[in-house]
């Protein structure tokens, strides 16, 4: 099934149609274990701050918070990016189908 999905993508648009799903399938995976890299730093920072307190834990919980929800506010400008350059994509392509 893979090379079907593969001859069917080298057809219908070309080896960069291609490159790119599988540099975006590399992009997830980098962005999976950065993920659990980061869950796994601020487990580790959380526990060092609950040997210095209460407020230490607050602080720090504060800090996590505000930076996942940075990371979320990312993601949603990065998808709405990759929605828009499909579009240009998409628009580029019926283009070049309407000259032939």
């Amino acid at each position: 099934m893979p090379q079907l999905w593969g001859s069917s993508l080298l057809v219908h648009g070309g080896n960069e149609v291609l490159s790119r799903r599988v540099s975006s399938i590399a992009e997830i995976e980098v962005e999976k274990d950065c993920e659990a890299a980061r869950k796994a730093e601020d487990r580790k920072v959380l526990a060092d701050a609950k040997e210095q307190g209460k407020e230490a834990v607050a602080a720090v919980k504060a800090r996590i918070a505000q930076d996942w929800a940075a990371s979320a506010e990312a993601l949603k400008v990065e998808k709405l990016r990759v929605a828009a350059e499909r579009q240009v994509e998409k628009v580029r392509v019926a283009a070049e189908k309407k000259v032939k």
